[in-house]
């Protein structure tokens, strides 16, 4: 309901008024997020970390938990059995699990999954810890806890297989930044937002979050950054190069949010971010992929077709991008020296095909990165038990999209006949 007030008021403000406003366009851009958030393996992965969160409440009166408490209790069982020895579940758990899941999705859908316990917690009432009285809990202490979950785990599961970005993006639009002390991880935080946002196409999301980052960082030159260090892989420069390495980060991102914006306006926003950009990595001397892209746009903008050339030229060897994208940058060369800049801007090196090649960089980073040895190394509280969690909500989520395939269900019939045919009757009769 929150979320259909603000649309309506944002639509007729937009009415009344003869160009969208800032405001405006990141009120839609909210809406389009929760748009992005509603399908199956999303839902599914809510309703598992619901029925753990709602597993460590104490008062069982609790209106969301008698909501859920009686359809939660196999997907709890079978978490329970995804340990060293069961890496797996068959057919027959997978219909019970989604089956389940059908009768409450609704439920989950319009439920908030920050009224219960944390994961964690959730996690260690599991292991044989004593459950939540949530009377007894600061209100001001359980949402900073809960944004440091959403936190790390859209962290966690960012690089993971068969999870990523989705989930990532999911856990990001449950954090509330602006109710997390400003520091490092906060900062980080928000990078990670804003290039989810950036690859879903919420690029008024992504600027509002990449703009309290420049500005934190420009108020806090000084703080040591271990983690950002880790997560790009810069362990060779010092503090002070990492935070200008960051600086430049948040530049160049809030760059290409602008550039994909619709209004004249943000293109010219988005060439002096550039610009900044390519300050902060000449200063430290850095060249990769994302200078050369930018190095080769900003010439390319600005009519001097010469200097984009050896940019392009460096791209075309990088091993990073594909036989198309490499034969495309070349047509790009072509057509600069032919000088036909424009034609290269609007049909080949266009502001769509720079976004792809500098997502499909910031991926090939954040693949490298393993997420939980970083934050063992940084102490982080209860790492081993998360990743733990993100396995066991992995295996299953793929198994019950697997086997309430039509295909599967044809193929298991005779397992399930064994086992009880009830089950693929009740899986059926849900479709």
């Amino acid at each position: 309901m929150k979320n259909l007030v603000l649309l309506i008021c944002a639509i007729l403000f937009s009415a009344c008024s003869n160009e969208k406003t800032d405001e405006v366009l990141l009120a839609l851009d909210k809406q389009k997020l929760e748009e992005n958030i509603n399908y199956d393996k999303i839902i599914f992965y809510k309703f598992a970390k619901i029925a753990v969160r709602s597993n460590a409440v104490l008062d069982t009166n609790m209106a969301e938990y008698q909501k859920f408490s009686s359809k939660t209790q196999n997907i709890l069982a079978t978490m329970h059995q995804l340990d060293t020895n069961k890496k797996s579940i068959s057919v027959v758990e997978a219909l019970q699990l989604y089956s389940d899941y059908r009768k409450v999705k609704n439920l989950v859908k319009e439920t908030d999954e920050d009224v219960f316990p944390g994961i964690i917690e959730g996690f260690n009432v599991l292991y044989g810890a004593p459950k939540i009285d949530l009377k007894t809990v600061d209100p001001k202490e359980k949402v900073r806890y809960q944004n440091i979950e959403h936190a790390i785990l859209s962290m966690a599961v960012l690089t993971t297989r068969d999870l990523g970005q989705p989930f990532a993006l999911y856990e990001c639009s449950k954090t509330q930044p602006e109710l997390l002390k400003d520091s490092e991880i906060k900062t980080l935080l928000e990078f990670v937002r804003g290039f989810l946002f950036f690859g879903n196409n919420l690029f008024y999301l992504s600027e509002d979050g990449l703009s309290r980052n420049i500005k934190w960082l420009d108020k806090n030159e000084k703080i040591p950054l271990p983690y950002t260090k880790a997560f790009f892989g810069w362990r060779n420069l010092s503090d002070e190069q990492t935070h200008t390495a960051f600086h430049g980060m948040n530049y160049l991102f809030r760059g290409f949010d602008r550039m994909r914006m619709e209004r004249k306006i943000d293109e010219e926003r988005s060439l002096e971010d550039f610009d900044l950009f390519v300050k902060d990595m000449n200063k430290l001397g850095l060249q990769n992929e994302l200078v050369w892209i930018v190095d080769a746009y900003l010439n390319l903008k600005r009519e001097n077709p010469e200097k984009a050339i050896p940019a392009l030229e460096k791209l075309i060897t990088s091993p990073l991008f594909s036989d198309n994208e490499r034969e495309a940058i070349q047509q790009t060369i072509d057509y600069v020296k032919e000088r036909e800049s424009d034609e290269a801007l609007k049909g080949v090196y266009d502001k769509a095909f720079m976004a792809k090649l500098v997502s499909k960089y910031m991926i090939s980073v954040l693949a490298k990165i393993d997420w939980e040895k970083v934050m063992q190394e940084n102490n982080v509280p209860h790492t081993k038990e998360i990743f733990a969690g993100i396995n066991k909500f992995k295996v299953m989520s793929n198994s019950v999209s697997r086997y309430t395939q039509p295909s599967t269900i044809e193929n298991g019939k005779n397992e399930i006949t064994k086992k009880g045919s009830e089950l693929l009757k009740k899986a059926k009769s849900v479709w």
